[in-house]
């Protein structure tokens, strides 16, 4: 009999930020595979008689394409092993997660996912920026700067000509020269605000509020993973409350909420 599969959506980074869902789930795996961004403190909360699958993917090193990650799903589903993909913010924001939900279908393996906080929005809200705000900005969009095969996105660029639009960039970072060229020959305004926002909701939670035309240089040395955040909106980090992440200290359990 097939054991079922749950793609766990795991939050920015601080472990007070997954739902209870996701907890009770994590109790229970029997195989947990972890992308490289999944914090120490969430990892801990995996139970000492699962197995742990290290399956991240990083910039030009991916330690299993996603084939293998596939196949490696299926097979310990099929052994009846109750199988966890603790995945970084949530499933489906550029997460492969529906390659991974589609494939197990396909092969006959219960899923169910579990949605997460996408840094796309608990990033803004860390360094005091609300991607949405009456007066300042009606929408918001999430985009990706980076596409299969190290390619870069710049199709959105024409949004940050939008006065009252908020864009948050997924994996920007080290595009931000190609993403500075570009705007600025599309005629955006380089005096347009800018947010870098690296490690949100962690202990190591860091902002850079810059604009367009200096955001080159501003990018330098800013640690990884960030996020890029567009829009007039970014003008709040000086009057809204920063996120407040509490050390959770030796030892980190919060399986009594279960």
């Amino acid at each position: 009999m097939n054991g079922k599969l749950y793609l766990i959506g795991c939050g920015p980074g601080d472990a007070d930020l997954l739902t209870l869902k996701a907890l009770k789930t994590i109790e229970k795996l029997d195989i947990a595979l972890i992308d490289h961004l999944l914090t120490q403190e969430i990892i801990d909360l995996i139970p000492p008689c699962a197995k742990v699958v290290f399956v991240g993917k990083e910039k030009g090193k991916h330690s299993f394409p996603q084939s293998e990650i596939n196949a490696m799903i299926t097979e310990y589903a099929q052994q009846g092993y109750t199988v966890g993909r603790l995945k970084c913010g949530d499933p489906y924001i550029f997460g492969r997660g529906t390659e991974e939900a589609i494939y197990a279908s396909q092969n006959d393996i219960e899923t169910e996912v579990i949605p997460g906080i996408s840094s796309a929005l608990s990033g803004p809200l860390s360094a005091g920026i609300a991607p949405t705000a009456r007066g300042v900005s009606t929408g918001v969009s999430v985009v990706s700067a980076h596409l299969s095969g190290d390619r870069v996105n710049l199709s959105w660029i024409p949004m940050l000509s939008v006065s009252d639009h908020t864009t948050v960039v997924l994996m920007g970072l080290s595009r931000t020269r190609q993403i500075v060229k570009e705007a600025l020959d599309q005629g955006v305004d380089a005096t347009l605000p800018v947010a870098i926002i690296s490690n949100a909701t962690t202990a190591h939670q860091n902002s850079i509020i810059t604009t367009l035309g200096e955001l080159i240089s501003a990018s330098k040395g800013a640690p990884k993973p960030a996020i890029l955040v567009f829009g007039n909106v970014v003008n709040l980090a000086k009057v809204l409350p920063t996120y407040r992440y509490e050390s959770k200290g030796e030892g980190y359990d919060i399986a009594t909420a279960s």
